[in-house]
């Protein structure tokens, strides 16, 4: 009769090379997290850069006047690029912040980097404020 073999202890080498790998595997699995990683982090600073270059559109509300039930006023400037055309969403709001109103402009090419503008914006009842909601940039093709 063979007698069985002793337990081997529960940090002998050649258990833990079999339960996780030979020697060196952690070292190699760090690297190739580094790695990784790195190529992560530089995949974001490239899509940063491009945008960098990208050109923007700030509209900055400047103020409204309810005209009267059917019209309000909105107030904003407009800082971008010379030579930039933008098409604006404006609205106006009822006291309970539904819209009453809505209009899309286009505006541009401009001279300026900043300029100011006043838009009229027809309403189904009488507002309560009036703003521009966004800008974008409209592709010059």
């Amino acid at each position: 009769m063979t007698e069985p073999a002793a337990p081997r202890p529960p940090g002998d080498p050649a258990v833990m090379a079999a339960r996780y790998g030979g020697a060196g595997s952690g070292r190699r699995g760090l690297v190739a997290g580094g790695v990784v990683a790195a190529l992560l982090v530089a995949g974001g600073l490239a899509v940063q850069a491009s945008n960098l270059w990208q050109p923007t559109v700030i509209a900055e509300n400047v103020g409204f006047t309810v005209n009267d039930p059917s019209s309000t006023t909105v107030r904003f400037n407009l800082r971008v690029e010379a030579g930039t055309t933008v098409s604006c969403t404006v609205v106006a709001l009822n006291e309970s912040f539904t819209q009453v109103g809505f209009r899309e402009v286009e505006l541009g090419p401009f001279d300026q980097r900043t300029t100011p503008h006043e838009i009229d914006v027809t309403t189904t009842e009488l507002a309560t404020t009036g703003s521009v909601e966004g800008c974008e940039i409209l592709d010059e093709d």
